[in-house]
């Protein structure tokens, strides 16, 4: 949790004389003594390029005058030539320098490095590749050579391999060294839990046919209609009972909406008429026809394990929502309670549903307070722990008991870097907002920095290939367990300019109860002098969310850099500021990025008259979208909606945790900025 603090980073770490940079210029680095690293001004994480992001020029070329054997097998790496790196690095008398370089090259090598230098690598630095990255390169390079079936087996016969074609591999050779059952139940395996392609589908079905039973077929076909992948479970029909035929043609044709789908509905086989899968396809059918309720209480006659059980959840909690906004309360809520048979997560879910919709909309406090203790219960997580335990609070309020109300807003506030702890600390009514203060770190350094994996990590860092160091950081971060080493590990992650990572590490501390909060919230992720007029926390809130500060990120949708601006807006962003637009300089210069999203973020700001909560589910969502919103739900800013109400009625699951996070977000980097105040309840209706 947040507590006092006045000091900064850099007076936590003042910076020692020595740049290791410089040590690394001559020969080979002697490791003797403990190393640290600079800060430098410019990341880069595309490990083939060799200038920063500022234009500084290059950094290292292979062969050139006065370079190490070091630098030069970097250089190889950078050109992708990444067994003449491993090779090169054979030579050297430096274990950490070696091994540095010779994990790159399998890393990023891919199936570049054969199986036994794999193997060989792993015995000698198992601190560097006993993960899941390393088998899969490993079963990557095995498949590219037509290896001994005995030699598969010793290499895949311990634990299941990763790749599908490796599975598949391996069954081969168990079938060539007589072990036949072993071969069935990898197939199994994989014929069940894998969507394959029409071609390997048709020939593994060829060859283990014998293998696979009645039992098999009608598992895959479970999980594959659940993803309405039809052709797949049509193309061996002739597998199947006829009485299971009867439901699967049923379930066929409601998820083609065939007009023919309650006929066949009517006649599944009574053996199959209290299976889980006909009351999935009921509701199914039942919501194509325009019955929520309906749906609802087909969702509700099933019972025990339910194939796909998220998508499960995934409809009731649609359902709900549907409902809720119909008016339909009673169904709402049934839609949530009736789940009870899933992963603890997706409970904590339908129990924080169920219990908001009896408090707020039916009125049964009771009812409410009885689902929230459940789902504090089940939380583990400071998000979860202090969501459950303000809404159990509110409960409690609603019931006039207001000494458990006050506890419970108490365990609550405990997270108050969380939306929903800053709520229960206004409940409270905590004035300030304030950041607790850095575990001890200077009895972890000495060891740390003897760790191999750091000391690879500077390695990099000094000669600015910081894209080889990110995944050596990500691998460490998992490594460290005190709060000591873990501070450290953030403090490195700052080093080489991956917030995002440092991020990431004070976030899995602050699951295990050690608070990092300046590196949780870092302020020197953003270049501040190239932000529009527009109050900072803002636009740190909201890159926060967006990109944790990773100036290279690109998402799936094709949103780029730290404010995660799709090149459509951000063009047109540049077009109303005079600037050419350069999608490019959208992931290699923040300061355009951050000047382009935040006047992006002015905007929707100013299109709702300063309230974060709008204009930050329109940076995520869309002004459409919010406009939609607004006429369905009401406007949070009219004070005739909660407006606590409102962002949890956001129809969207990711807009909604978004807006939550960038409004805690916001009131942390207030603090971060000078402002220690604890204003959230106003900051829900407008920022300053």
């Amino acid at each position: 949790m947040l507590s006092q603090s006045t000091f900064s980073l850099r007076q936590f770490f003042p910076r020692r004389a020595a740049s290791l940079r410089a040590l690394l210029m001559g020969s080979a680095l002697m490791m003797s003594g403990a190393l640290t690293a600079p800060t430098f001004a410019q990341a880069q994480i595309d490990p083939t390029t060799t200038s920063s992001i500022g234009g500084a020029g290059s950094v290292i070329m292979q062969g050139a005058k006065g370079s190490s054997p070091f630098q030069n097998a970097i250089g190889a790496l950078k050109a992708g030539n990444y067994a003449d790196a491993y090779n090169a690095a054979r030579g050297f008398s430096n274990d950490v320098e070696r091994r540095a370089v010779q994990w790159a090259a399998i890393y990023f090598g891919k199936d570049d490095i054969d199986h036994q230098t794999i193997l060989r690598f792993q015995a000698d630095a198992p601190h560097f590749a006993s993960d899941s990255t390393y088998k899969t390169r490993l079963e990557q390079a095995m498949l590219k050579r037509d290896l001994p079936y005995n030699e598969v087996i010793d290499l895949l016969g311990g634990q299941m391999p990763n790749l599908v074609d490796a599975q598949i591999a391996l069954a081969d050779a168990y079938v060539r060294d007589g072990q036949v059952a072993r071969a069935g139940r990898i197939i199994k395996h994989v014929w069940i839990n894998n969507f394959l392609d029409a071609g390997t589908e048709q020939d593994l079905y060829a060859r283990y046919k014998g293998q696979l039973t009645n039992a098999d077929h009608w598992a895959r076909a479970n999980r594959l209609l659940m993803h309405d992948r039809a052709r797949a479970v049509e193309r061996i029909f002739n597998e199947y009972s006829p009485a299971q035929q009867s439901l699967l043609r049923a379930v066929i044709a409601v998820a083609r909406k065939d007009n023919n789908s309650q006929t066949l509905l009517d006649r599944v086989d009574p053996q199959f008429r209290n299976h889980n899968l006909f009351h999935w396809a009921n509701a199914e059918w039942a919501q194509a026809k325009g019955s929520n309720a309906g749906a609802v209480a087909h969702l509700n006659r099933a019972a025990g394990e339910l194939p796909e059980s998220h998508l499960w959840w995934y409809k009731r909690r649609y359902l709900a929502r549907e409902l809720l906004e119909v008016g339909d309360k009673q169904n709402a809520y049934l839609a949530a309670a009736g789940y009870t048979n899933g992963p603890e997560g997706r409970v904590v879910d339908a129990q924080f549903h169920a219990g908001w919709i009896a408090l707020r909309f039916i009125g049964d406090a009771a009812t409410a307070a009885k689902h929230f203790e459940k789902m504090a219960s089940l939380s583990t997580l400071p998000s979860s722990v202090s969501e459950s335990h303000y809404w159990w609070g509110r409960a409690y309020e609603a019931m006039g008991q207001i000494e458990n109300a006050r506890v419970k807003y108490q365990r609550a506030a405990k997270h108050d870097d969380y939306y929903y702890g800053q709520l229960a600390s206004h409940k409270l009514n905590v004035q300030q907002l304030q950041l607790s203060p850095l575990p001890a770190w200077q009895d972890a350094e000495a060891g740390f920095n003897r760790r191999e994996l750091v000391q690879a990590i500077r390695l990099f860092e000094g000669n600015k290939t910081y894209g080889f160091a990110r995944p050596l950081l990500r691998r460490l971060i998992y490594q460290v367990k005190s709060p000591g080493e873990m501070l450290l590990t953030a403090r490195l992650a700052q080093d080489i300019e991956a917030h995002d990572l440092a991020i990431l590490m004070a976030s899995i501390s602050s699951n295990r109860g050690v608070d990092l909060d300046l590196f949780e919230f870092p302020k020197d992720g953003l270049p501040r002098n190239q932000l529009a007029a527009i109050d900072a926390a803002a636009v740190y809130a909201v890159a926060r969310q967006e990109s944790r500060f990773d100036r290279t990120a690109q998402s799936h949708s094709g949103a780029l850099g730290l404010m995660q601006l799709m090149p459509g807006t951000a063009k047109e962003t540049a077009g109303k500021l005079g600037l050419s637009y350069s999608k490019s300089r959208l992931t290699s210069d923040p300061s355009y990025n951050a000047l382009l999203g935040s006047t992006y973020l002015k905007a929707q700001l100013e299109r709702y008259d300063g309230s974060l909560v709008l204009a930050a589910a329109a940076y995520n969502a869309g002004a459409g979208n919010v406009n939609k919103w607004l006429k369905r739900f009401g406007d949070p800013r009219s004070g005739k909606i909660d407006v606590v109400d409102w962002i949890e009625l956001i129809p969207f699951t990711e807009t909604r945790g978004y807006v939550q996070k960038v409004l805690a977000n916001y009131q942390v980097y207030r603090v971060r900025l000078g402002d220690n105040r604890l204003r959230l309840a106003n900051y829900l209706m407008k920022i300053d």
